[in-house]
């Protein structure tokens, strides 16, 4: 139960960087409804295999969010990194003694 939780995790973090929210939304809604399938299969209540489907889409959800925001925090920062590394080029043209 916990690595089928991590890997819940790991998948959305890895989604949130590379796919659109609403496909993700449809993803995620589908693999909640599976595993509060699979719990109310195996002998839980209806209520415990519900809420178990809650809590997996809260945990990919949550998982999502972080990826988009760790990604829009990468590229930013590698964005900011080219731009100060030609402003840097552009101020030592500038600095040289014309002669």
């Amino acid at each position: 139960m916990l690595i089928t939780i991590l890997v819940a995790a790991v998948i959305s973090i890895a989604a949130g960087a590379s796919i659109r929210a609403w496909a993700f939304a449809i993803f995620a809604f589908l693999v909640a409804i599976g595993f509060g399938s699979v719990a109310f299969a195996d002998g839980s209540s209806v209520i415990a295999a519900i809420l178990f489907g809650v809590a997996i889409l809260s945990l990919m959800e949550i998982g999502y969010l972080a990826g988009v925001f760790l990604s829009g925090f990468l590229r930013r920062s590698a964005r900011l990194r080219e731009n100060n590394s030609a402003a840097d080029s552009v101020a030592t043209t500038r600095e040289r003694p014309q002669g």
